[in-house]
């Protein structure tokens, strides 16, 4: 290999190993295991910025034409349409599993405020008798009896 093709092959590890990170999390999410998924932040963190300055290494460089031969830069497309598509599906997966969650808090929220009932009273001077803002209060903690 190389000196100049180097940083596209680092590029490419680096591509590869966020890649698996990202199948790993998403992997997690559906064994219902989302407290795994912090495990993976440093090492993402580490790769993303590595991923950026090998790819400010390869601009400065002259860019791909002057990273070496055709089947290196093929081989880092590759590897990049891979992690593009891993990443859109990604991040579809996460804000799905948002959106179900907020949802699900929702008509918890509701099914809580219909239980709780809304039925006005009268005080003893014949006006609506105020409610305590203690009354009104709702809290919920997930995973706790409510």
């Amino acid at each position: 290999m190389q000196h100049r093709e180097a940083p596209v092959e680092t590029l490419i590890e680096i591509t590869k190993n966020l890649t698996a990170i990202l199948n790993e999390e998403m992997n997690c999410l559906q064994n219902h295991r989302p407290a795994e998924i912090s495990k993976f932040q440093d090492q993402k963190n580490l790769l993303t910025a590595s991923y950026h300055k090998e790819l400010n290494d390869i601009k400065l460089s002259g860019g791909l034409a002057s990273a070496g031969n055709g089947e290196i830069v093929r081989k880092l497309k590759r590897e990049s349409r891979e992690f593009q598509k891993t990443l859109e599906k990604h991040h579809r997966f996460i804000k799905a599993r948002k959106t179900l969650s907020e949802n699900m808090i929702q008509d918890i929220s509701e099914e809580v405020q219909k239980q709780k009932g809304s039925s006005s009273k009268y005080g003893r001077d014949a006006k609506m008798a105020q409610k305590s803002s203690i009354s009104n209060t709702t809290s919920l903690a997930i995973n706790k009896t409510i």
